[in-house]
């Protein structure tokens, strides 16, 4: 494993979308946005150095969201 020193840019990123994205997710725009490979643990890990911690387990679905037109009309059988 080699060492890869965080930009300022990069630690505000994920400090401002951890809660928005995954792990994954973030991983996969860092490493679109830095033109380098950026994996998701590297973002694991820089998120608990930073003291972020997200909440165990799935997050929970919200019941008063609601479904888009689109998919709701597509799947009606009625």
């Amino acid at each position: 494993m080699s060492y890869r020193k965080w930009g300022q840019v990069e630690l505000d990123f994920i400090r401002d979308n951890f809660n928005v994205i995954s792990d994954d997710e973030i991983a996969v725009r860092l490493s679109q946005i830095t033109n380098s490979s950026i994996t998701t643990p590297m973002v694991r890990r820089q998120r608990r150095k930073l003291g972020i911690q997200k909440p165990r387990g799935r997050q929970p679905k919200n019941k008063n969201a609601s479904m888009p037109a689109s998919f709701a009309s597509s799947n009606d059988n009625g």
